[in-house]
């Protein structure tokens, strides 16, 4: 195999690693916002269920929800660390 299609096999690699673990923040996503909507169905607190996706899906998605169901409020929505987990999860 010649440098240069080392250098790509190595590219191609670490490209299939990122995907793996954007599948993985992916499917986790997926499951905590089916488990909010589930509590919404059975009554909770819409604020109790927002607070709970605050904490347990990225900050991207919470925001993109809460500019959704309030504009004004995600103004003043706070930023959790930079991977969306609080934490650092």
């Amino acid at each position: 195999m010649t440098e240069r299609s080392e250098r790509l096999l190595n590219a191609l690699e670490v490209e299939i690693s990122n995907v793996s673990k954007l599948e993985h923040v992916l499917a986790r996503t997926r499951a905590v916002l089916r488990e909010h909507a589930t509590r919404l169905r059975l009554g909770e607190n819409a604020e109790m269920v927002m607070t709970g996706l605050r904490l347990n899906v990225p900050s991207e998605t919470s925001l993109s929800l809460l500019e959704r169901v309030d504009p004004v409020l995600s103004l003043g929505f706070a930023d959790t660390p930079d991977d969306g987990y609080p934490g650092g999860a």
